[in-house]
């Protein structure tokens, strides 16, 4: 299976105890020297080059934040610090290169990371539902998940999947065994069989709703003071990103532990640092301030934020004349 191969990759890179040298992967004294625990001589210069980009994301994010009051979005928040700090910790662990500690620490938060921007989609497309299909069709027959429990079923289950695979990875990393590492590899891979599961289901259901938005949904009385299609547009393009980094790195560990993507550094900032990068940046253009009315933890009002027609970009998110121009 490419979910076992992509775990016994994890348990190979992160835990490494099992060596003739007694180094990990096996390497030479010079080898590891200059490679650490990577498969690779990593550079310092791409890490600190992520580490401010996550950096400014971050500030930008906290910045929208309190501008527009979008209190659910601190879930984007938390997935460009997490990302921060992984990079952060890159940056450290390439000047220690003993450190096993350091090393964990970004290896875990760079895994994680782009669960938890998968979970501010959830939050964003909940609220979509919510204010622009008819009360009629928000029900699980139309869309499978109701508008008020979109954010509930699938949140919930992509945090529970988080928690599994730290729990999944602390085991593997503390592992002093094969049989507990095996362990720990079995707990891993039911949490990444309900992310993917969990993703899965949601990206089927984004691309469904928008079917119906330009079919079954077409006449009906939708609304117009704002340009929600293009920012449902923007969702399934951050969607196509966090999967399309999520298969990619399945496929490099589907190869094995020794191979041209995983002894080369470049797949992995191209592939992994950059995309998830251009989710960040893509929500920083299109913020959900800007196009949607439900800003607050809980949903209760369906008020704009007061900012919401100001800056560079606004008049992208200024309602469309017809149904035809919103999707």
């Amino acid at each position: 299976m490419i979910v076992d191969a992509a775990v016994a990759h994890v348990v190979n890179l992160v835990a490494r105890s099992y060596s003739a040298t007694g180094l990990p992967g096996g390497k030479t004294a010079a080898e590891y020297a200059v490679e650490g625990r990577y498969s690779y001589v990593p550079s310092f210069a791409a890490a600190i080059i992520f580490s401010v980009l996550f950096g400014l994301a971050f500030v930008i994010n906290v910045y929208q934040l309190i501008r527009h009051r979008a209190w659910f979005w601190w879930v984007m928040i938390f997935a460009i610090l997490l990302e921060l700090v992984g990079y952060i910790a890159r940056a450290r662990s390439i000047k220690e290169l003993d450190g096993k500690s350091i090393f964990i620490v970004q290896t875990v938060m760079i895994l994680v990371a782009p669960a938890v921007m998968a979970a501010s989609c959830y939050t964003a497309f909940g609220r979509v539902t919510l204010w622009v299909v008819p009360q009629e069709y928000q029900t699980v027959k139309h869309l499978w998940v109701p508008p008020r429990r979109i954010t509930p079923v699938f949140v919930g289950c992509d945090v529970f999947s988080f928690f599994i695979q730290v729990v999944g990875g602390s085991m593997v990393a503390a592992a002093n065994s094969i049989s507990k590492a095996n362990t720990g590899k079995n707990v891993v891979l039911v949490g990444l069989g309900l992310q993917l599961a969990t993703f899965g289901f949601f990206v089927f259901a984004a691309v469904r709703l928008n079917y119906k938005l330009r079919t079954e949904l077409r006449n009906a009385p939708l609304p117009k003071d704002r340009n929600w299609g293009m920012f449902l547009n923007v969702i399934n393009v951050a969607n196509l990103l966090i999967l399309v980094r999520t298969l990619l790195r399945l496929v490099e560990y589907a190869m094995g532990t020794s191979n041209y993507l995983t002894n080369h550094e470049w797949f992995f900032y191209v592939f992994d640092a950059t995309l998830m990068f251009l989710v960040a940046a893509i929500f920083i253009v299109f913020h959900p301030g800007y196009y949607l009315p439900y800003l607050g933890i809980r949903r209760k009002e369906q008020k704009f934020s007061k900012n919401a027609d100001k800056g560079p970009l606004s008049k992208l998110a200024q309602g469309r004349k017809t149904m035809q121009e919103a999707v």
